[in-house]
């Protein structure tokens, strides 16, 4: 227990240094000049977040053999890849107030106000997909009351860097630690109408035994859960790059909860719905979902059923954006 907690605070002392480094460099240099001169140091820090084999073997477990190994190696290139642009991009709204605005195009707002004008607020689904960060920046940069549910880690500085910095990321966050507190403040937030973003594609332990690429994934119930109980309608919305290399904030229209009057099962239903609709956006932008939330490969021998959730969902993704699928 000791020694995980020194680990910890180890990581969170390199963390806090790096990321003051690099904002040192961002302030002081041209943005041309701090992009060329950080792009080596960040590749090398991904590169250890992001480990490639990793990024593979899960690529091996989802797809088999439909893919080349070279296939599979570019694709995990392209995680890294897409990862470093995304960091780049954050640290540039650091210094540019406006760089969200500039940098990312809106693809359907009005699946946002029409959710939004039913005035139980808007649950956001999201994923580790594209620059997630970014998602709550535009939309607050348009004024709307915008809030992350993020796990903060219980660390004194990381909290004062993270109080003093957030403003500039025009959203709030409400952290995970304690979830008791983090539901009250979701549900209070959903009451006053705004948007709680919550990314689902957290499959590494659950209650809710779901499928994600023909394979059981253990699957969190909150999402659903807290849909059900407020009333809000759950909306995926994710910041991906298109293959000009711009940014595209696409919200879908929302997905219609099953309510079958018994709250368990309906819990069950729509989270096994929930993942069946992630697993189609992964398949539409592999190389940018970091892989990292799930170990497929460490689910083979028990591969699971379908899941049982209705067929329009299937297709929602293919209308999203005019960027193709690589699968």
């Amino acid at each position: 227990m000791k020694f995980r907690l020194a680990h910890q605070q180890v990581g969170n002392r390199i963390c806090e240094a790096s990321f003051l480094f690099f904002y040192g460099m961002q302030r002081r240099l041209p943005g041309w000049l701090f992009r060329k001169l950080s792009r080596p140091f960040l590749r090398l820090f991904i590169r250890l977040a992001i480990p490639r084999k990793r990024v593979v073997r899960n690529l091996s477990a989802a797809f088999g053999d439909s893919y080349t190994a070279p296939t599979k190696k570019g694709i995990a290139k392209g995680v890294q890849e897409n990862f470093l642009q995304n960091l780049l991009d954050c640290f540039s709204q650091l210094v540019d107030p406006q760089h969200a605005r500039k940098a990312i195009e809106i693809r359907g707002a009005e699946n946002l106000q029409t959710a939004l004008a039913k005035g139980k607020g808007v649950i956001a689904l999201g994923a580790h997909i594209g620059n997630f960060v970014l998602v709550g920046t535009r939309l607050g940069i348009e004024g709307y009351r915008f809030h992350t549910l993020f796990r903060i880690p219980t660390d004194a500085r990381i909290e004062k860097l993270i109080a003093k910095f957030l403003p500039r990321y025009y959203q709030s966050v409400i952290s995970t630690v304690a979830k008791r507190t983090a539901v009250t403040k979701i549900l209070a937030a959903l009451k006053r109408n705004e948007i709680v973003h919550i990314l689902g594609d957290n499959l590494k332990k659950g209650r809710v035994d779901a499928a994600l690429f023909g394979q059981r994934v253990p699957s969190p119930r909150g999402p659903i859960s807290l849909a059900l109980r407020s009333a809000a309608p759950v909306v995926p919305m994710y910041l991906v790059r298109n293959y000009q290399g711009e940014m595209n904030l696409v919200i879908e229209p929302e997905i219609e909860m099953i309510r079958d009057g018994n709250l368990s099962e309906d819990i069950e239903r729509n989270t096994r719905q929930m993942v069946f609709f992630l697993e189609s956006l992964i398949r539409k932008y592999p190389d940018q979902w970091n892989w990292l939330t799930v170990r497929l490969w460490k689910n083979q021998p028990g591969r699971a059923s379908p899941a049982r959730v209705r067929e329009p969902l299937q297709d929602r993704t293919r209308e999203s954006t005019d960027r193709p699928g690589v699968v």
